[in-house]
């Protein structure tokens, strides 16, 4: 008889992450490093109307949105249909006292009642809404058949494992944060219980941080979590001239720059303190969160309108060109809980590989990293009075900025995701080590 070689299965992986999947540039780094190693991947994400589409592919990679919606439908989409008004077409202009007006008033009256309903029906509904939430999303991952299931955190992690277990298939969790001691976390208790119960199932673990990583492992007896840093990818950005151009700044001020979540327990109540202290800078603070408007309004009150600005926070391909115009750039995380005090931030990294100098909090990950590298200067970020001098330290002396900016771009090789991709692709190759061979005689 003669012999023959099947043509290689590609091996599938489906990755679960609760947000929309447009500013999350760990998930896309993943997923792109896998499908350029051969896998096939298919991210499970959250759908949000007017924002983002149900279904597209991105860098080789499929991702999959899903309602949060209990029907499956956003408010304005029911509202929409309640009214049988298309979401695209516009409201007519009429006279105020002609029918149109009429008209408008009682759509206008239809979204409030439909409103003070929603509110009151949303509490009594909620332990469904996550069921019928969680049914939709592991529907979805058990669609792709895949040969592993990758929890991105802990409030994807029962999804993942339903899925493996469902599909015989290879469980990774993936814990970005330390989900039980982040300081705002709500149902603690039951993030522990399902942390405690889960983790020994997953075939691999992926922490951060080294230190994340041995906490993880001395709290639930499990071995040594794989440590996946979320460093950016290398780049040389140059300054693009975008955030003087949009906030209207001269080309002689020097931007201090936060870029990131506005929200608190970051920092940035210190800043504002600090701001009023800090001399030849302006403060950016470029990105979006729910404490943006009490900033806003806080920075009025102080008469620092012209020293603090905001923009919103833009795509993530773009963030380093925006990056690069920082004269330095500011991590000012408060030690407020473990989650906190053994991060090594986003930002942080992507000031380094826009060869921008840093100020940190003395945290020991981002100690590491500025020891290591000489980009930057730790300051006690509870202390405002701190902040200011070491911006006005680095603001007055053009010559320590440029060494410091120079370590920053010497580090760009070393802390890139470049060199941290093998981690991942070892840890699949060894999950699955027969992928690829499937030859038959």
């Amino acid at each position: 008889m003669g012999s023959y070689q099947a043509a290689p299965r590609t091996p599938g992986v489906c990755m679960f992450v609760y947000n929309n999947m447009m500013h999350d540039a760990r998930v896309r780094k993943e997923a792109r490093t896998l499908v350029e190693a051969g896998y096939d991947v298919t991210v499970v994400a959250v759908y949000e109307p007017g924002r983002t589409i149900r279904n597209e592919t991105v860098d080789g990679f499929r991702i999959v949105r899903q309602s949060r919606s209990i029907l499956g439908l956003s408010r304005r989409e029911i509202i929409s249909f309640v009214l049988r008004k298309p979401l695209t077409q516009a409201t007519p202009k009429v006279h105020p006292q002609g029918r149109g007006a009429a008209s408008s008033g009682r759509r206008g009256a239809a979204a409030r009642a439909f409103s003070l309903l929603e509110s009151a029906v949303r509490l009594a509904v909620y332990p469904l809404r996550r069921v019928v939430v969680f049914g939709r999303f592991l529907r979805a991952g058990l669609r792709t058949r895949a040969d592993v299931y990758h929890a991105h955190d802990l409030n994807t992690l029962l999804m993942g494992w339903s899925a493996s277990w469902r599909r015989r298939g290879r469980l990774v969790y993936d814990t970005h944060e330390v989900a039980t001691a982040r300081a705002a976390m709500k149902f603690r208790w039951w993030a522990a219980v399902l942390e405690r119960a889960l983790i020994r199932r997953a075939d691999r673990v992926i922490c951060t941080t080294e230190t994340r990583a041995e906490f993880t492992r001395e709290r639930y007896g499990i071995p040594m979590p794989t440590v996946l840093r979320n460093l950016p990818a290398y780049a040389e950005p140059e300054p693009s001239g975008l955030i003087r151009e949009r906030l209207g700044l001269p080309a002689r001020v020097k931007i201090v720059l936060y870029q990131g979540g506005i929200q608190p327990e970051r920092g940035l109540e210190q800043l504002l303190e600090a701001a009023t202290h800090i001399r030849g800078g302006v403060v950016v603070l470029l990105g979006s969160g729910r404490l943006k408007p009490r900033l806003i309004e806080q920075t009025a009150k102080l008469g620092l309108t012209q020293v603090v600005r905001f923009h919103d926070a833009v795509p993530v391909e773009e963030l380093p060109l925006w990056t690069a115009e920082a004269y330095v750039g500011l991590q000012v995380l408060q030690n407020t809980c473990f989650n906190h005090y053994s991060s090594l931030s986003n930002k942080l990294l992507e000031y380094l590989m826009a060869g921008v100098p840093v100020i940190a909090n003395d945290l020991p990950e981002m100690r590491r990293l500025i020891e290591e590298t000489g980009a930057g200067i730790m300051v006690d970020a509870s202390d405002s009075r701190a902040i200011a001098s070491a911006v006005n330290r680095i603001l007055a002396d053009p010559e320590e900025r440029e060494r410091m900016s120079q370590a920053a771009k010497g580090a760009r090789q070393t802390f890139c995701w470049e060199k941290e991709a093998h981690i991942l692709i070892d840890l699949y190759d060894d999950l699955l080590p027969l992928r690829g061979a499937s030859a038959r005689v």
